[in-house]
């Protein structure tokens, strides 16, 4: 009888790291039919936990490389792509007839085909060219300046992604002017969120590193 493979200390801590890489991405489409009154502007939801895939994303690269951080981000769409048919699928199923919160329950989970592909297409892109920057710069400071690094990758990468969905989702159904005001202000929000959050990309980056026993040596991102 074959003997079941061993599970290394930081494999087991990758793949943690690719569960809540998935879920953020959930959740995030999940939550983007919401549009949030955040004081000075309105944005969606989603806004608030999307950017959290990214810091995952290179958290993976850096301590894994490219591989691992290229499957990461197959896998988030894949997962993604498989929810969105179960939803619909979900949605579809008839309603009992004392069930009356059909409408609402097909708004949250149906979302429309058009809003869907501009999310795949846009998470396909930024977050490979996310990884793409986060590595080549890893290559050119030799593995140092992790922060420069973290946001460097992410602004440009949000960039690209909030100019992509909104484009996608929306060229066609609002005024172009009010397509590249919806991008400057979504990408505000998240490129402030960005700079916040790199102190917990050496947290991850620390925690990725380590085991129960203190220290491990995790094979060098290539």
């Amino acid at each position: 009888m074959r003997e079941p493979y061993p599970l290394e200390p930081h494999v087991g801590r990758l793949n943690t790291l690719v569960g809540f890489f998935v879920a953020v991405v959930i959740v995030a489409n999940t939550t983007a039919s919401k549009i949030a009154d955040f004081g000075v502007t309105y944005a969606t939801v989603a806004i608030l936990f999307y950017p959290i895939s990214f810091v995952i994303a290179d958290t993976i690269a850096e301590v894994w490389g490219k591989p691992a951080a290229r499957r990461t981000i197959w896998t988030g769409l894949g997962v993604n792509f498989a929810v969105s048919v179960m939803y619909a699928i979900a949605v579809l199923v008839p309603a009992a007839p004392f069930y009356g919160d059909q409408d609402a329950y097909a708004r949250v989970l149906g979302g429309v085909p058009r809003i869907a592909l501009a999310s795949m297409t846009a998470y396909a892109v930024s977050q490979h060219l996310d990884v793409t920057i986060f590595l080549t710069l890893r290559a050119l400071t030799r593995g140092r300046h992790l922060w420069l690094r973290n946001n460097a990758a992410i602004l440009t990468s949000q960039l690209i992604d909030t100019t992509l969905f909104t484009f996608v989702a929306f060229y066609g159904v609002y005024p172009t002017a009010a397509l590249w005001q919806i991008i400057g202000t979504e990408y505000a929000i998240k490129a402030t969120l960005a700079v916040f959050g790199t102190p917990f990309t050496y947290l991850l980056v620390a925690w990725a590193r380590r085991d129960d026993r203190g220290p491990v040596a995790v094979p060098r991102a290539r």
